[in-house]
């Protein structure tokens, strides 16, 4: 590092939902209140789109309040849960009281997907950069994976919070309720293709792990491997699917997300900003500790061997840490909050709307409905910073720059991206700016967001497909002694390989509703053991 990615993918049946029925509202800002509810998009790199539907297009009220929900809602069921109601609609000069029970509906938010799809590219592309080139600033520019991987983490508690905490009240979904079932249905949206790969490739990683470490180790890293526990025996997490240690550390926050989204969902806007800033200043304090600890301020990580680095283990522990991918998974799940509270009733939250001049819901959000909440800003920061640490201006290491930075900058794209697609109607006249949503909107753009639903597959497969062509001793025992790093011209068309390995992927597994369904229920069957 579909629902989840997030570093994940997932499956959508699409079929088109029926009509939706038009709520009135009291006033404006009732109207403006009602906004969207569960969305097809990725938790990170991981997790399943479950059952879904297409978006509906549902007639606002009248422009009243500058703030106004977006247009387009979606019906769509996250992990065979169904979210929704009716949006607002005009019928009469003094419309009535929409019904207390009412749902209100979140809406697709098709740039996340796009997100996600760059995002692995970036780590896809960085795994393997220097079997093609030696040039130093060129890997110093792609290598910094162990930076961008904090994104997944964030994009995955976002989803979950997005579509597990009820919009327009503080509380959690019933659907994160007990809490077994809940991570079962999430870890079953990932899994299946993760271990159909490790038995596709077994021979792969099997061969070379029993040539350099012998047939015990072997079977105790199949185990380890097979049960998604790998994160947690940092000198192993990469033995074999290396980049798949980002779903053992996801499936610990999964474990831990039932307990912790009804509290989060509780929080008014000062609870979130403490929670934002307590989190963050936890993941710094986690990042000093190694830098510390190993006088490891200055190290580009991504561009080191074991040997070279003051200390590996103790940087393995760090960036393999399942509690420290938790506490970025909790980050997404705050900054969710922080923009999907606005649909909340300001009556039960006197202090919200002087929170929404300070700290970080200004910093991370921008001010709503203006310029300077462009999602463009947050992310111009992640390519200045990327860039920074290339041309060797911020000398900082992978850990630190991903917690003070990176981490920081892509939580406010996020959160920028969301508000951006939710308020996407507010008229330019109002806002300043008429292309407010044209950033979001060429980030939806359909082809973009197709690859964003194969990049689940390209995170699962690029792994073991390097290996067969870069990995010395598997590509020698399989090409005659040919290793392609002889070949810097091949890696193109080792990545179109991944990429149509992928689309196959998607298309005959991901969204092989048998294979999907049989897993979830599989699933849920262990669930009720506990």
């Amino acid at each position: 590092m579909s629902h989840v990615i997030g570093l994940a993918g997932g499956i959508t049946i699409g079929a088109r939902a029926p009509p939706t029925p038009r709520a009135l509202v009291s006033s404006p800002r009732a109207a403006a209140r009602l906004a969207a509810s569960d969305v097809p998009i990725p938790i990170g790199l991981s997790g399943s789109r479950g059952v879904g539907v297409k978006c509906l297009r549902v007639r606002d009220v009248a422009r009243p309040t500058r703030l106004r929900p977006r247009k387009v809602v979606s019906a769509i069921a996250t992990n065979g849960a169904s979210g929704g109601s009716e949006g607002p609609t005009p019928s009469s000069p003094e419309p009535a009281l929409a019904s207390p029970g009412a749902k209100k509906k979140r809406p697709f938010i098709p740039a996340l997907d796009s997100t996600r799809f760059f995002l692995i590219s970036y780590i896809a592309v960085g795994h393997f950069i220097a079997c093609c080139t030696k040039d130093a600033f060129t890997l110093r520019l792609l290598s910094q994976v162990n930076v961008v991987v904090g994104a997944f983490f964030v994009l995955s508690g976002y989803v979950v919070a997005y579509t597990c905490t009820e919009l327009g009240k503080y509380e959690a979904s019933p659907r994160v309720s007990p809490a077994p079932a809940f991570v079962a249905s999430r870890v079953m949206g990932y899994y299946p293709l993760y271990i159909a790969a490790q038995a596709a490739f077994a021979w792969v990683f099997m061969y070379a792990d029993n040539l350099y470490n012998g047939p015990l180790a072997t079977a105790w890293h199949a185990l380890i491997t097979c049960t998604l526990t790998q994160a947690w025996f940092p000198a192993h997490a990469e033995l074999w699917n290396a980049p798949t240690w980002f779903l053992s550390a996801l499936t610990f926050a999964t474990v831990a997300l039932p307990f912790a989204l009804p509290s989060v969902a509780r929080w008014r806007a000062r609870g979130l900003r403490v929670a934002m800033g307590v989190l963050t200043a936890t993941s710094l304090m986690m990042k000093l500790a190694y830098s510390y600890d190993c006088g490891a301020w200055f190290f580009m990580e991504g561009t080191m061997g074991a040997k070279t680095h003051p200390n590996w283990m103790f940087w393995n522990q760090t960036r393999f840490s399942p509690f420290a991918a938790l506490v970025d998974v909790l980050i997404g799940c705050v900054a969710c909050r922080m923009v999907t509270v606005r649909e909340c009733d300001p009556a039960e939250d006197p202090d919200r709307e002087s929170e929404r001049k300070r700290g970080p819901g200004v910093l991370l959000g921008g001010e709503p409905g203006t310029a300077a909440a462009s999602p463009a800003i947050p992310l111009l920061g992640m390519l200045l910073v990327i860039a920074a640490r290339a041309f060797g201006w911020l000398p900082l290491n992978d850990a630190l720059t991903r917690s003070a930075f990176f981490v920081p900058l892509f939580t406010a794209f996020v959160m920028r991206v969301h508000a951006q697609t939710a308020y996407a109607d507010v008229p330019a006249e109002e806002r300043g700016d008429a292309n407010y949503t044209s950033f979001s909107k060429a980030l939806g753009a359909k082809p973009l967001t197709y690859l964003g639903a194969i990049s689940f597959p390209i995170y699962i497969l690029h792994g073991p497909i390097g290996q067969i062509f870069y990995k010395r001793a598997v590509a020698s025992k399989l090409f005659n002694g040919t290793v392609f790093t002889k070949y810097p011209e091949f890696f193109p068309v080792y990545l179109g390989i991944v990429l149509v390995a992928a689309a196959l992927t998607h298309e005959g597994f991901m969204k092989n509703k048998k294979i999907q369904t049989w897993f979830q229920e599989k699933g849920q069957a262990i669930a009720k053991a506990f």
